[in-house]
């Protein structure tokens, strides 16, 4: 017997505009986005997560940065920055056997909670990057797999707002993210294929 979750950590406004900034550098320069990162006040994951407010929590994310809302971000200068703001998973015993993000600072869970609001979370992120951006590039969904790529071409960079299977889980969880990825480089990790990145980044 497995009990359902969804977890959340809000996207706000100022979050997108932070966000939105750091589209705007070169995400191979692992320096200015360092500096943009300290200029967004989002401290480094080592620091972050050895302050009290982490003392009670059973277990974190491996990140790179986490913001002051609780979001873990990975950003290792190899042109993409990784947010996720949404978990689906259960607690059944197997990977986990109590649930983790409801301990986490600034985010929350909901048990019973499934699929309906966990799509929720994402298309409420979709419609602020839309306000911001206006109508996205690409809207691709696999509902085989449940997955949906919603993506914005800027100048320099893709900004994708996803949701699919969370790697760390060995994709038996799923999680819905903001990622950031750069049109130029050619290790950035884009989703599903290198047809997705030609389709996104042309």
């Amino acid at each position: 017997m497995s009990d359902e979750y969804v977890a959340v950590c809000p996207v706000g406004e100022e979050l997108v505009s932070r966000i939105l900034a750091l589209a705007e550098l070169d995400l191979t320069d692992a320096d200015a986005v360092e500096a943009g990162m300290r200029e967004a006040g989002w401290p480094d994951w080592s620091e972050a997560v050895r302050g009290p407010a982490y003392e009670e929590t059973p277990d974190v994310p491996e990140a790179t940065h986490v913001t002051p809302q609780g979001h873990f971000v990975t950003a290792d200068g190899d042109g993409t920055l990784y947010l996720p703001f949404a978990y689906l998973y259960s607690v059944d015993g197997g990977l986990l056997d109590e649930d983790i993000w409801g301990a986490v600072p600034g985010w929350t869970s909901q048990e019973g909670a499934w699929r309906p609001e966990f799509d929720a979370h994402h298309a409420g992120v979709v419609q602020r990057f839309t306000d911001r951006l206006g109508l996205p590039d690409h809207d691709i969904r696999q509902p085989k797999y449940e997955t949906r790529y919603v993506s914005w071409r800027l100048e320099h960079n893709v900004v994708i707002v996803g949701q699919g299977p969370e790697p760390m889980s060995y994709h038996q969880f799923e999680d819905a993210h903001i990622h950031l990825l750069s049109r130029t480089a050619k290790d950035a990790p884009f989703p599903d294929s290198e047809e997705m990145r030609a389709l996104l980044t042309s």
